[in-house]
């Protein structure tokens, strides 16, 4: 019987538990449940932002080949359509970067060194790897540089941290000076580039030499 009394108790504390606690023990449950659907509900939503801005990407890459092929203003106008879409649309990803890389070629293959500066400050502003960042500047300072603007392009090549990319930061800088009539600085960063590329186990390429000799002889 004492024991029954227990059993009869024990199941009245659960009962008393329940009635206090069983509210939010089904809430802290639902909790975990939303927590858990909505993860696997956002990585689903992330994989298939990645996997359209991924083909999107490979047909601006289709419609940058017909250009190159034939190009005509409709043409170029379709290319600069879909960068605009992916840059708008996923901004977040690393294709909106390449999307504005190709903008910003055409406007160089076009002369139009205002909307290629602005591709690129673009990609600067949208936390681009290391090594896309280290590319950018490359082309951003080219690109001062052909709008006259030779000291802003020396500020971006200042930079040490070049990486894989110092034979060539040192080698437009080479060049700005030549056109400053800065010779032997010239020459100082020709011949760091050769050095440069020497240490990647590589080739210097003949221009190099050239320009290298071409500082020289103004010495």
């Amino acid at each position: 019987m004492n024991e029954y009394r227990t059993d009869e108790e024990q199941v009245e504390v659960l009962k008393n538990w329940w009635r206090e606690n069983g509210s939010s023990t089904l809430i802290s449950i639902a909790v975990a449940l939303a927590i858990v659907f909505g993860w696997r509900t956002w990585q689903d939503n992330q994989q298939a932002n990645i996997d359209n801005a991924s083909f999107a990407y490979q047909e601006l890459l289709d419609a940058v080949a017909a250009v190159e092929t034939a190009p005509d203003d409709i043409k170029i106008a379709t290319v600069d359509f879909m960068a605009e879409n992916l840059k708008e649309n996923y901004s977040g990803s690393g294709y909106s970067q390449f999307a504005a890389f190709l903008k910003a070629r055409q406007a160089v293959s076009d002369n139009d060194f205002v909307t290629a500066e602005e591709e690129l400050r673009w990609v600067l502003n949208n936390e681009p790897s290391d090594e896309m960042r280290l590319v950018t500047e490359l082309r951003l300072a080219k690109v001062l540089y052909a709008q006259e603007k030779a000291d802003e392009a020396m500020a971006l090549l200042a930079r040490e941290d070049t990486g894989a990319f110092a034979h060539a930061f040192l080698e437009l800088k080479g060049d700005i000076l030549v056109n400053k009539e800065d010779y032997q600085g010239a020459v100082d960063a020709y011949t760091l580039a050769d050095a440069a590329v020497q240490a990647l186990i590589m080739k210097p390429p003949q221009t190099l030499a050239m320009k290298l000799a071409y500082a020289k002889s103004f010495l």
